[in-house]
């Protein structure tokens, strides 16, 4: 989470606070926050903060915000330029690839693995769907760039009877 997402983090817990001594201009206390929840997005810590308002009367505390961050079963990793893994604890399941044309492609798809609380087997199918889509258009470029071959050689090949049919019809 980014500094900004931290100071809307903060206004939110104080005005759904408005109790609390929390300074929520205070350097020390951005810098603070943005230490704890640097690894969660804005989504997750302010659904937290929701959801243990809904259960306790008094503010949570930054342990309470953090026993209630809905974390994914897996984690997601870009790896530069066009690739992102999202990895699950769990042996049976591994990784997954997801390899992408450009960069931009990638980090939208990461956005929607962070959005999305998916289960194994979403995964699991949106990998098969990925895999099946991205070799479709390989097979269909190595389809055309085979039959672009073939049709090189057969000319070559009728080049090649042209000028012996040329040859074979010279007379001494």
């Amino acid at each position: 989470m980014e500094k900004t997402e931290i100071k809307k983090i903060l206004k939110f817990y104080k005005n759904l606070n408005p109790s609390t001594q929390l300074n929520i201009n205070d350097r020390e206390v951005i810098e603070v926050w943005c230490d704890v929840f640097m690894e969660y997005s804005y989504e997750q810590v302010r659904n937290a903060i929701v959801a243990f308002s809904k259960k306790k009367p008094f503010a949570p505390s930054i342990g309470e915000i953090i026993s209630n961050i809905e974390v994914p079963d897996y984690t997601i990793e870009l790896i530069e330029p066009y690739t992102v893994i999202v990895s699950f604890e769990d042996e049976e399941y591994g990784n997954f690839p997801f390899r992408f044309f450009n960069s931009q492609e990638a980090k939208k798809n990461i956005e929607k693995f962070k959005e999305c609380s998916y289960d194994k087997e979403s995964i699991k199918m949106l990998h098969e769907e990925h895999v099946r889509k991205r070799n479709s258009s390989v097979l269909t470029y190595r389809g055309e760039a085979k039959a672009r071959l073939e049709q090189k050689l057969q000319n070559q090949n009728n080049k090649g009877s042209r000028r012996y049919d040329k040859q074979s019809s010279f007379s001494w």
